[in-house]
This record gives C-alpha cells, structure tokens and sequence, in this order.
C-alpha cells in the first residue's frame, strides 16, 4: 500500500531540515511491506522552509512539496489530503506535526495496528502508555484533558480517549467520502471532525499510546481562539446530529435563568451563601428541567403512567442532584474558597458548563434511553 505521510509547515525550516532525513534514513526503512511518501505542505513561509524540501526532493525520490496560502492548519491538512488522494494515489494517510512533538517511532506503531486490520489509528496521549508534556502548566494540562473529554461526551464517542490528538493515520477509502471542502474549522478543530465524520463511517479504530513532547525548536501556534473554535466544531456536530441536543438546551436554558434568578435573589437580597443559594435554585430548575424533557425533548421515551413518572422523576432528581452537588456546587464552593465570592457567577457558569455534559449524557443513557 501507499501511505503519504503529510506534513504541515510554517517557518519550520530548523525543524524540517532535521526531520526529513531522519524519515527517509530511519524510519520509512523499518517499514516493509509499503511503500512510504512524505508530502510537506508548507504554507509560504518565510523563513525558507520550501527551500530546504526542495533541495532535499534532489536526493530523496518519494518526498513532494505542496505549497499554498496561510489559512490554518486545517485547511494546510485539507488541501494536502486531497491532493494525497488525488494525485499520489495513496491508500493510507497520516497525519504528522514537523516539530517532533510526535515522535517519528510512532509511525511504524500506526501503520503496524493497521496492518492488524484497523482502519482508523489514533496515537493516543490518554491511554496507558501515553503521555502529555510534562512541561506544560496545570492550567495547559487541564484543558487538554477536559477539552477531549468535552468532545467524548458531547459527541458520545465514549470508545476514544483522545479526539484532539494530531497523529493519526486514516485508509483514503474512508477519508475520501468526509467533504475536506467544507469542513467546520480550518484550524486545530478540523481533526475532531474528521474523527468524527469517520466514526460514523463505521471505520475500524484503535488508539495506539504516545508520548507527546513539548516542541524543542520553533513558536507553538495553537492560541487561545483554538479553543472556542473546539467548542463550536463539537456543538455544531452535535447539532447536525441530534434534534434532541437542541430541545435539550433550550429546556436547559429555562433551567438555568430559575436557577440563576434564584441564586442571584437570595445571595444579594437575603445574604444567602452562594453554594446554599445555588442548592435552592437547582432544585427548582431540576423539576422545571424533568416536565419540559419528558413532554418534548424525550417524548418518544416519556412517562406513559403515574407510576413510571414518578420513577423517572427519582432518577432525574438522584442524578441531577449528583451533579448539582459535586459538579456545579462544587465548582462555586471552590471558586469562592480559592479566590473569593466577588465572581460567584463565574464560577456558576463554569460549573453550568460541565453540568451540561453531564445531565446530556445521563438523560440518554439512563432516564430516557431507548428501550
């Protein structure tokens, strides 16, 4: 089989120098039974990263350059898949960053997986055996972590431990039916979405570990924008999938202006605790909550007795309160013990945040799940 290894580069010229020897002596030899291609797609940097690939095209044969304009990373992995597919005639692609925060020995593991029959190799850092920075800042740390499970949970891919990871190799003959020309993000968010299109396809997936390193040469890119841009690939997707998300959030958005009037009422008017007065407005969000999702957004699996009312009205409650407590709650008490009460709403719409994916989840697995 043909497997293109695609590169994405900009002002990667320190890095790019050392990585395409090392490819082309080291680690494409340890594969046998394909036949290996590297495709740097760099976006005109620069600093003259072209420059270097082209002169290293004079010695090594099965490595090409694809230039093109700056519009994200995205849309660099877009354009340079398509072309893969195209024009190389590749069976497998994968995906792979320049600046050795993958490590190269990590491409013979993905190509070994699907060689066991595997369509869809992810090079996890949340399995056993991987592993993040360990020079990365707790804050860093935990959005990465968060921001994957986010996406599990929102887009119920339960079986994926890692949505966000960069390093993947994927057969084309699943990659060519994902549409690469409209795809939601041009940036770090593109790669959810493939995975997700993919899933769906019914791809056989594994996730493989690896240690991923901090860059030892060259500036990150990822900002602060990339985030939000997660947030809105996942929701969308979601959206696109399930009518039920969006009755969700509007019945969760009744739910919280109860709970946040409430909350708001009692801390400034009656001097309440923000923890105690977020306890009193979730329980009566939670019982606005139950009614409004058992007559429309669950209404194909509602109540059809007194009985079974009431029995989904305990669960609601048990989990619903489960979160309250020790997601929500739990979020304000900390906020207001660690750094003070002044941004009780704050910590009010974080811990709303989480609750959100929590209660999405549990409704559909348990309270109204498919009989």
């Amino acid at each position: 089989m043909k497997i293109v290894v695609i590169s994405p580069t900009y002002n990667e010229k320190e890095n790019i120098q050392k990585l395409i020897p090392h490819l082309e002596n080291e680690i494409f030899p340890q594969i046998k039974n394909h036949d290996m291609w590297l495709l740097v797609a760099d976006d005109k940097s620069p600093d003259g990263t072209a420059e270097v690939v082209r002169d290293y095209m004079k010695k090594y044969k099965k490595l090409e350059l694809l230039m093109g304009n700056k519009e994200g990373l995205g849309a660099a992995y877009a354009r340079a898949m398509q072309y893969a597919m195209k024009e190389m005639h590749a069976g497998a692609i994968v995906e792979f960053d320049a600046d050795f925060q993958h490590d190269p020995k990590g491409i013979i593991d993905l190509v070994n997986a699907m060689e066991e029959g595997y369509d869809y190799v992810i090079g996890s850092r949340y399995i056993p055996g991987g592993q993040i920075p360990k020079e990365w800042g707790i804050h860093r740390k935990l959005m990465s972590f968060f921001g994957s499970l986010f996406a599990r949970v929102v887009l119920l891919t339960f079986d994926i431990h890692d949505m966000t990871s960069g390093f993947k190799l994927t057969k084309t003959e699943f990659l060519e039916k994902v549409d690469l020309d409209h795809l939601l993000s041009k940036y770090y968010a593109y790669k959810i979405q493939i995975l997700f299109e993919v899933v769906k396809l019914k791809a056989k997936v594994k996730e493989v570990p690896i240690i991923f390193y901090e860059r030892k040469a060259g500036s990150s890119k990822i900002s602060q924008k990339d985030l939000f841009d997660s947030f809105y690939v996942v929701v969308m997707l979601r959206l696109r999938e399930s009518k039920n998300f969006v009755k969700f959030l509007v019945v969760g958005g009744v739910g919280f202006l109860i709970n946040a009037i409430t909350l708001a009422m009692l801390v400034e008017n009656f001097h309440w605790h923000p923890a105690q007065a977020n306890l009193v407005g979730a329980a009566l969000a939670i019982f606005s909550n139950f009614n409004f999702n058992n007559i429309w957004t669950f209404k194909e699996h509602k109540s059809d007795s007194i009985f079974s009312y009431f029995i989904k009205l305990i669960q609601f409650y048990a989990t619903s309160s489960f979160g309250v407590i020790f997601i929500q709650t739990g979020t304000i008490f900390l906020g207001t013990h660690l750094i003070g009460k002044d941004y009780y709403l704050i910590y009010f719409l974080v811990g709303t945040f989480f609750l959100l994916i929590w209660n999405f989840t549990i409704y559909n697995k348990i309270i109204w799940r498919k009989k």
